[in-house]
């Protein structure tokens, strides 16, 4: 009887432990984002358009419209591609055993803000308030047709989860970028981006799409993000 006791007690404490653990795990099964390390191959500055010319007699009136295309110092855009390791670390990133991803299987969002830290566990979709204060930070007018609101005037995009907090389909303002030099409908875009923000910093968002043609299509891509830039200074420092 008394050995059935002990039994009994051992089995309680045993499913004691494994719901301590399951509850442990369940805490700890979505990670908040990581940092990125970064390598580039190429910075673009566009090019220069030749100037158009007319030969026209002397006591003539000429009649034109003159169409200017103007590259945009107040955004910037990064593409590229992804990869990535898993791992087991500890605080000093000693490595005690690591995985390396096929580039195939890595999914997620890249994620990139002014911030060098953001509270994870508020992220959501960024508050007016934020983008407000985001554009008089940057030197954006909000009535500017390039501001940020103005950009990202979509509200279509796909759900997804940052941090283990659930980004709800169709919540955020949006936008796209193009895919051979084409706009994209918003709903079908390969390349959908995001507004979130953690109640004070603005992030930027954009879901991994693997091996896509991008904007030129020329070659193939992960990711296509534009991010705001202050053209008062040399450049505006983000992180990925």
């Amino acid at each position: 009887m008394k050995r059935n006791k002990i039994e009994r007690g051992k089995a309680i404490k045993l499913i004691l432990l494994l719901f301590v653990l399951l509850q442990v795990f369940a805490i700890f099964v979505y990670a908040d984002p990581t940092g990125t390390s970064i390598t580039y191959s190429n910075v673009d500055n566009g090019s220069i358009a030749t100037p158009d010319n007319r030969s026209d007699q002397g006591g003539t009136i000429t009649t034109m419209v003159l169409d200017a295309v103007q590259q945009n110092a107040k955004w910037k855009a990064y593409v590229g591609n992804i990869t990535g390791t898993l791992t087991l670390d500890d605080s000093n990133g000693k490595t005690i055993f690591d995985w390396s991803l096929a580039a195939a299987s890595i999914t997620g969002e890249v994620y990139a803000s002014r911030a060098a830290s953001i509270t994870w566990s508020n992220i959501n979709c960024s508050a007016p308030a934020t983008i407000t204060n985001e554009q008089t930070a940057i030197g954006f007018a909000p009535a500017n047709v390039d501001s940020i609101q103005n950009t990202f005037n979509e509200s279509t995009h796909p759900a997804f989860t940052t941090a283990g907090r659930t980004i709800v389909a169709n919540s955020c303002n949006a936008t796209s970028t193009y895919v051979n030099a084409t706009k994209q409908a918003q709903a079908s875009s390969y390349f959908p981006e995001i507004l979130m923000g953690d109640g004070s910093n603005l992030v930027y968002a954009t879901p991994i799409k693997q091996d896509t043609f991008g904007y030129d299509n020329a070659s193939k891509v992960d990711f296509q993000l534009i991010l705001a830039d202050d053209p008062s200074v040399s450049a505006t420092n983000y992180y990925f």
